[in-house]
Formats: structure tokens, C-alpha cells, sequence
């Protein structure tokens, strides 16, 4: 009989653990990934983050920077912007990057922005501090097709410690990196021409072509759906010189540029900006990724234009606020002194010494008036805003573009021409004071709006070949024939 041997295994006893339940008052432990709530919140928001250098970075300008490993420090306005969205080869943790092009009164750099989740509150001519310890050359890359840039740079904040950025948001930076590049004092800017010299064939072939132009009206954001369909946003901007106007369009993250941007204010300078036909025909300026757009550039042709716009606008504008305080009203209806002008006379006076300020009295009969037909067309009030003049029969109404609330006035267009034995003034040249239009309609203005198209058409009656006494004033800060009341 074969004898058995018991095996290895039946000497152990196989433990059974006793399962433990936890404590009621114990609370779960959540397993981290090993990073504090201050490190990732740098990671994600670098603009934030306290940053303390270990090492020195130089400062230097955009002009002096050398490709190769060094630490330096520059600052530059941002003149070409576009983001991406995605992830990148050389950067899988990024979300997606800003490519910008910056530049200070000496030259200019082309950086690839990455950021880990957000992207940054960019804008065109915002003012950037740069520190990164790498510059590259653009050589390396491909070939740039923008003279002044000939250094490139990649900055990752949010996962690169040496690399780090800072938005300027202070008045005290306003008067820093202006100056076009190649400027000299005294000589003209190379490559500048008119709107209308670069429209009729400046834009083709010729090489570094720049034009100064002067925001004129700020469209409202759109959404498009491309061929592949995803869905991008644009923005139309006109732009205007002394010689033509041109629309310019803007996608995307360039969109919030132009919220900054005043009609008749803003002056752009554009360098090698792209023309593209649009369906009507005509040209249109679009900003190609060599294209730099100086916000407000610093020399005496930006000066010129300037003041070239501000007096365009006053002198268009549908709607002029009226000043408080420049004229004394009842001084001017009940005073000793109160002058009677013809119209030819008083365009001598204001003719011949504008500077003065003054009040008097105009006989005059009014030939016309366009109350019935802008009732109709809902235009009976009127505002500007974006650039864009805003129509309405209500007292208010937000903006189409920016969504402001709107206080509109009677639009002055409501008189038409203006008569006497010397001359005439063309409907809406004349900038009528609430107390004024209370004056001629005899009621206030929110019962001037709810007056039906009956009671409309009768006041026209009434009121046409009627002649009166209109109560004038004159400033040179406006800009305009006031008219202060009225007299039958």
C-alpha cells in the first residue's frame, strides 16, 4: 500500500482578515495627484501666479535680443494676434497658443503664447512684459515675410517657470512703444500712402506698403459657419483717411480689440495689410499673419489725421451732445443787448473770428420739414453709438452692436431748409437744445413721441412756410449753430 505524505501547503492555514468598519466620524481621504491647490492654480492661471526668479534676466530692447540661451526681459504693444485652439505636437499639455507678433520703437518679435486651460485677455496694442531664457531664429522655422521680425520665441507660463508674461493695464504705460519702426524725425514714414492710392493698386506687389487710416464705425459680432463646418465670429470695422473709406474685417479673438476703438478717434496704423474683393466689388483691408496694426502710433501724420477726423466727425455727426453751460440762455431772449443777424451776416461773423462766443436771433421761415416721413419710417429719434447712428420712436433703445442703453433725442432732420432774404441753412446743421424743440412742438418731449400720425400731420401743416425767431448761439468748442429757443 502506497503511504501518503501531506504536502507544504497543509501546514499554512489560510488567514481570513476580518473586515473593519470604519469609525462614523472618519472622514474619506481623497487620493491627490501630488500637487497643492497653489500649483495648479498656477499652472492654469500664470498672469496670477506669484512669480519669484531665481535667476537675473537682462533687460534688453526687441532689436538687441540674439538667438540662443540667455535670460532677458524685454517689453513690446502687440500688433498681430491670433489664437488657436487644440493640441500641439511640442506641447501636449497646452490647450492651445496665442501667435502675436510685438514690437517696441526699435523692432519687432514673433512668440508662440501656449496656455494650459485659458487663454489670455490679449488685445491688439496692449502693452506685454516678456521674461523667457530662449530666443530663437526665425530662420529656423521658415521664412518671414515681415522685415522687422527676425527672432522668434515659444513661452509656456503655465508649465515653464523661467518663462513668464505681464499685461500692462496702467495710464502711466500709455506713452511707451508708439513710434512706427523705421521712423525717423523729420523724414517720412517709408511706405505710407493714402486709402485711396493703396485701393487703386498700392496693395499689389508693392513691398512693405503701409496706410494710416482712422476708425470710423464699429460693427456688431457675427457667427458664420464654414465649409467644414465649424463656426467662426467676425466683426466689420470702417476705417477712413482724407481720401476714401474701407471696411475691415476681424475673426475671432481679434474681435475684442475693438471695443476699445473710438469712431473718429482711434488712429490705425496698418503695415502690409492684405485686400481682399467682397462681393460687391469693391476692396476691403484683411489682416494676413505678416499684417501689424499699430493701436494709436506716435508721429506727425497720426497727429494730423487726428484732428482731420475730429473735425470730419463733428461736422457729419447725426447727433452732437448739447453742452451744458456755454451759453446764457435767458440773458439771450430777455437781456438789453440782443442782436439780430441775417444768415449771410452771420456766417461773416463766425467766418471771420471763429473763436468768439455769442448769442443773437435769426428770422428765418422754415420751408420745409421731414416730421411725417421719419414718423412713418420710425426715425422720429435718433442716437449714436459704435459709429452708427440708431434710429427709434422711443425714448430709449439699446445699441445693435454693444448692447448699450441708448437716451435718444428728436432727430434733427425733422427741419428741413431754413430761409431767409440772404441766404439758407440745409436740414440737420443745426443743433436744437430739448428746450428749443419743447418750444416749437408747445409740448415736452415724451409727449412729442406719442403723438399719433394724425396729430403728426397736422403739426406739419401748420408749421410749414411759418416764420419765426430761432435764438442762436455760436462756440468755437462746438463746432455748431446752436439753437437755444424759439419765438413766433
Amino acid at each position: 500500500m502506497k503511504v501518503s505524505y501531506p504536502s507544504v501547503q497543509s501546514f499554512y492555514k489560510r488567514e481570513v482578515q476580518a473586515e473593519k468598519e470604519p469609525a462614523a466620524d472618519a472622514s474619506p481621504v481623497k487620493v491627490g495627484d501630488g500637487f497643492t491647490e497653489e500649483e495648479l492654480s498656477d499652472a492654469l492661471d500664470p498672469l496670477s501666479r506669484k512669480w519669484n526668479p531665481e535667476r537675473e534676466y537682462e533687460e534688453m530692447s526687441i532689436v538687441q535680443l540674439i538667438p540662443g540661451p540667455r535670460a532677458v526681459t524685454f517689453v513690446g504693444r502687440i500688433v498681430n494676434l491670433t489664437t488657436f485652439f487644440g493640441d500641439t505636437p511640442k506641447q501636449p499639455k497646452a490647450a492651445g497658443f496665442h501667435s502675436l507678433i510685438a514690437k517696441d520703437d526699435s523692432g519687432a518679435i514673433s512668440i508662440k503664447l501656449y496656455f494650459a486651460r485659458d487663454q489670455y485677455p490679449l488685445k491688439l496694442g496692449q502693452l506685454l512684459s516678456f521674461w523667457t531664457v530662449f530666443i530663437s531664429d526665425t530662420s529656423k522655422i521658415g521664412s518671414s515675410t515681415v522685415s522687422a521680425v527676425t527672432v522668434c520665441a515659444n513661452m509656456f507660463p503655465g508649465r515653464v517657470t523661467s518663462d513668464h508674461i505681464m499685461i500692462h493695464t496702467t495710464g502711466s504705460t500709455d506713452g511707451i512703444c508708439h513710434t512706427p519702426l523705421e521712423y525717423k524725425k523729420g523724414q517720412p514714414l517709408p511706405g505710407l500712402m493714402t486709402l485711396d492710392t493703396w485701393l487703386k493698386g498700392g496693395h499689389d506687389g508693392v513691398t512693405g506698403a503701409k496706410i494710416l487710416v482712422c476708425v470710423k464705425s464699429l460693427g456688431g459680432r457675427k457667427t458664420i459657419r464654414r465649409k467644414d463646418g465649424a463656426e467662426s465670429d467676425l466683426a466689420d470695422v470702417g476705417l477712413f483717411d482724407h481720401t476714401g473709406e474701407v471696411p475691415m474685417t476681424l475673426w475671432n479673438s481679434q474681435i475684442d480689440s475693438c471695443k476699445d476703438w473710438q469712431p473718429g478717434t482711434t488712429i490705425l496704423l496698418l503695415s502690409s495689410p492684405g485686400y481682399k474683393v467682397q462681393f460687391s466689388g469693391k476692396g476691403s483691408v484683411g489682416i494676413l499673419h505678416q499684417t501689424m496694426i499699430d493701436v494709436e502710433p506716435d508721429f506727425p501724420d497720426a497727429d494730423w489725421l487726428r484732428k482731420y477726423a475730429a473735425g470730419l466727425m463733428k461736422k457729419e455727426s447725426l447727433n452732437v451732445v448739447w453742452p451744458e453751460g456755454v451759453w446764457d440762455v435767458e440773458a439771450a431772449e430777455y437781456g438789453v443787448v440782443r442782436m439780430l443777424f441775417t444768415l449771410a451776416e452771420l456766417d461773416r461773423w463766425v467766418r471771420s473770428d471763429g473763436n468768439q462766443t455769442f448769442t443773437g436771433m435769426i428770422n428765418v421761415t422754415i420751408m420745409e420739414m421731414s416730421l411725417v416721413s421719419l414718423h412713418r419710417r420710425n426715425m422720429l429719434m435718433c442716437a449714436e453709438c459704435c459709429g452708427v447712428p440708431i434710429y427709434s420712436n422711443a425714448l430709449t433703445i439699446p445699441c445693435r452692436n454693444c448692447s448699450t442703453p441708448l437716451a435718444l433725442s428728436l432727430n434733427p432732420r425733422i427741419i428741413g431748409t431754413l430761409l431767409d432774404e440772404t441766404g439758407s441753412i440745409a436740414p440737420g446743421k443745426l443743433l436744437w437744445s430739448t428746450r428749443a424743440w419743447e418750444m416749437l412742438f408747445g409740448r415736452n418731449v415724451e409727449e412729442i413721441t406719442a403723438m399719433t400720425g394724425e396729430e403728426v400731420r397736422s403739426f406739419e401743416q401748420r408749421v410749414c412756410w411759418l416764420r419765426c425767431h430761432l435764438v442762436v448761439g455760436w462756440a468755437e468748442e462746438v463746432g455748431r449753430l446752436g439753437v437755444l429757443g424759439v419765438l413766433m
